[in-house]
């Protein structure tokens, strides 16, 4: 446990040390000053990866549905089994690769921040850079709150067991 920790910490340090290495150079090689680039990258991350990158594990937690045996296999038909629900393989529960994660992470953050953003000025709320960082920062929350919630529920039921 305390390993894995670890092992975070040091993944979060790189990537912001990673970061903030591209933020340094598209302030070089751009008329933008530190400032600014410091605030393109970080923020650029933060709306369009991090409230995808929360909800995918809504969505999927740390576990997802994979096929076994590396994808479609053939169906009655004869073409890769498209009768009925479009897949004939045996499924086993695993995690999804960190690659279909941050696809996914990309994906859907440009859904779900628009959409939130889009509603809530429906209903009168001024987009500024304060209340779209509000909102971000809510969907985000909103999702954390989510998994913890599923963790916390999960850990009861096997207490009860």
């Amino acid at each position: 446990m305390r390993d894995k920790f670890f092992r975070n910490v040091i993944w979060t340090i790189f990537i912001l040390v990673g970061l903030e290495i591209v933020s340094l150079l598209v302030g070089l090689f751009s008329s933008l000053g530190y400032g600014e680039s410091f605030r393109v990258v970080f923020g650029s991350v933060f709306v369009l990866f991090l409230p995808g990158w929360v909800w995918t594990f809504v969505f999927f937690g740390g576990k997802g549905l994979r096929a076994r045996g590396g994808g479609f296999s053939k169906g009655a038909d004869g073409f890769g089994g498209c009768v009925g629900s479009g897949f004939s393989g045996e499924r086993e529960k695993q995690g999804i690769d960190i690659i279909e994660r941050v696809a996914l992470s990309f994906a859907l953050s440009i859904a779900i921040v628009p959409l939130a953003m889009f509603y809530l000025n429906l209903i009168g709320l001024s987009i500024n850079a304060l209340n779209s960082f509000l909102v971000v920062l809510g969907i985000v929350i909103i999702g954390i709150g989510v998994v913890w919630f599923r963790k916390k529920s999960i850990g009861l039921e096997q207490q009860s067991l």
